[in-house]
């Protein structure tokens, strides 16, 4: 009767750990993202966002391209990169197959790095015109 109980438990525990990364990461990440000097428009993967600083809340899923604008300064533009998560591992080793296939069709099995983007925007460059004569 123990061990019967026991195995219950025990598989009930397991089951509780089912589509880890889908329960403890979710499907997005935040991303903190700011500016020196402030207030450059930020777009994620073309779409605009706002100005910085602040945090965007984006898909964890796929890789993502970054970009900081603001007149009178260079563009930056960077990646956000997707990794695979620890708690993707745990269902491996939980032996439990679903909860890996629901995490990799959710994007939950990935970390996005970096999670703060701090960039330092370069003064434009003037264009020296010369006359031709």
């Amino acid at each position: 009767m123990k061990n019967t109980f026991a195995i219950i438990l025990t598989i009930a525990g397991l089951f509780s750990f089912n589509a880890c990364s889908t329960i403890f990461n979710t499907t997005t990440q935040e991303v903190e993202l700011k500016s020196n000097p402030p207030n450059a428009n930020i777009i994620v993967d073309g779409k605009k966002f706002g100005t910085s600083p602040q945090t965007v809340n984006i898909d964890r899923g796929t890789n993502h391209i970054i970009k900081f604008e603001l007149d009178g300064y260079e563009n930056y533009e960077t990646q956000v990169t997707r990794k695979v998560s620890n708690w993707f591992w745990v269902n491996a080793l939980n032996g439990f197959l679903p909860g890996m296939v629901i995490d990799m069709f959710t994007g939950s099995m990935y970390h996005l790095l970096p999670q703060k983007l701090e960039v330092e925007l370069s003064p434009a460059k003037e264009e020296i015109k010369t006359k031709k004569k």
